[in-house]
């Protein structure tokens, strides 16, 4: 894990490179690689340099965003990860995306030590939601070693509309945390579920990529990412 990130050169002290953002969750199944890939594969689209760091130890975002001959298609996203780019070069470009491990793994605090920024993903459940308090722990342990590390938001992928139960855990995230929910929801869509089908392909069209454009869009605003 260290050897994807730690070798980057961006020593948060006297960061030169790009903001690094750390996509992670403290439970699966809550979009975290999807996440990661969609933002890489949006902020690239848009002609921003991206770096997708593949921290994940399955290593689920390579094998989605990778193409038959290991590297990455996809306009300004280069891939580091086993099935990507072998190259340990400094940083460079506009941002970093890191697929994180969870945050239940101490690895994770490997990857975050070396992020400049955290964005959570979960689930509009009640489980994923009493379960929260892991994550904010996670976070604090974090923090303490790395003091630049910002909290981001939190981000409700594959959200469910007409799913009653959702909907009202997603009006009670918004009464009690609507300052730190990232907006909007990414609805739950089967053309995102079949992504992995065809690795290196696009962020397949739909509702699905304009809610995550829309996120994009927002968050390299809030970080102050080159446009």
């Amino acid at each position: 894990m260290t050897s994807l990130i730690a070798s980057t050169g961006n020593d948060l002290s006297t960061r030169r490179g790009p903001y690094v953002l750390a996509v992670g969750s403290h439970k699966g199944g809550t979009g975290r690689t999807t996440t990661a890939l969609a933002l890489a594969w949006c902020w690239g689209q848009s002609g921003r340099r991206v770096t997708l760091i593949d921290a994940e130890p399955v290593q689920a975002a390579s094998l989605v965003a990778a193409g038959a001959d290991g590297v990455c298609p996809w306009a300004n996203v280069r891939l580091v990860g086993q099935a990507g780019s072998r190259d340990r070069a400094p940083l460079t470009g506009d941002l970093a995306v890191i697929d994180c491990p969870s945050l239940t793994d101490p690895a994770s605090l490997e990857v975050l030590a070396h992020a400049d920024g955290l964005l959570l993903t979960t689930q509009a459940e009640l489980l994923a939601l009493r379960t929260m308090p892991t994550a904010t722990r996670a976070v604090l342990a974090a923090q303490a070693i790395n003091p630049r590390l910002e909290f981001v938001g939190l981000l409700l992928p594959a959200y469910d509309e007409g799913d009653e139960l959702q909907g009202h855990m997603l009006a009670e995230l918004r009464r009690a945390h609507g300052h730190l929910l990232i907006e909007p929801p990414i609805p739950r869509r089967p053309e995102l579920r079949d992504w992995p089908m065809s690795p290196g392909s696009p962020l397949p069209s739909g509702p699905a990529r304009t809610a995550y454009q829309a996120v994009a869009d927002a968050l390299a605003a809030r970080l102050t990412v080159p446009g």
